[in-house]
């Protein structure tokens, strides 16, 4: 059983600035964006171990390393926050292969309309549905559906389905999980376990099976499985 409908566009924010990365994070997802936020290269090398994002907008000095290099080595599409002035830094970075550029301090309409533009030049856009089986997740609209049903889920719940589901089927740690579904830095390991809990609850009252489609991969995490969904 597979989703019927491409996954919404994943978007990885780098920013050493914990403030404007929440910042950042809050406004994309409005989007129906799937983003994650983390504050160095090496956190976002970490989480991207499996897939790359779709698009990444980073700051463009981070410690040991750079935007540019960061894009490189994730291979995907590029936006650069710069605190530089002038024109010469900006031609610069999109000589050496940014896809864009904003210069600080930026506006949040401003770099959420670039985001859409590149995705969709890039041919990803935004997608409106995830069907998996019976159950369908509509992003705008943030709502959950079961055999055209709907399901009742709390913000935290739905930002958690949604991360389990990008894909189905693949293993999130509890790390992966908090820096896709929570703000930065709130939550912790046992708030991932907690909501997993009332997830799976709310699902398995649906009707969507035993554990909610949900499964416990022993010192990994948690995947969606598509085994357990009914047809």
């Amino acid at each position: 059983m597979q989703a019927t409908t491409p996954s919404p566009s994943k978007v990885l924010v780098v920013e050493p600035h914990p403030t404007l990365r929440t910042v950042l994070v809050q406004r994309l997802r409005q989007d129906g964006h799937l983003t994650a936020a983390v504050g160095s290269a090496e956190e976002a090398v970490e989480l991207c171990r499996d897939q790359s994002p779709d698009l990444l907008v980073s700051a463009e000095l981070l410690e040991k390393s750079s935007a540019l290099r960061l894009a490189q080595r994730l291979g995907c599409s590029l936006i650069v926050l710069t605190a530089r002035s002038g024109v010469e830094p900006v031609v610069g970075l999109l000589d050496e292969g940014a896809d864009d550029v904003l210069r600080k301090p930026f506006g949040l309409e401003e770099l959420a309309a670039r985001c859409r533009t590149l995705l969709k030049r890039g041919r990803i856009g935004l997608q409106e549905r995830v069907a998996v089986g019976p159950l369908e997740v509509h992003l705008l609209l943030r709502q959950v559906t079961l055999s055209e049903k709907p399901v009742e889920l709390s913000p935290r719940e739905f930002a958690l389905l949604c991360a389990l589901l990008m894909p189905p089927g693949m293993v999130r740690s509890r790390q992966e999980l908090l820096r896709m579904a929570w703000p930065p830095f709130s939550g912790g390991p046992r708030s991932v376990d907690t909501q997993v809990l009332t997830l799976r609850r709310k699902l398995e009252q649906a009707g969507l099976g035993e554990g909610g489609g949900i499964t416990t991969v022993r010192q990994q995490g948690y995947r969606f499985s598509l085994d357990t969904l009914p047809g």
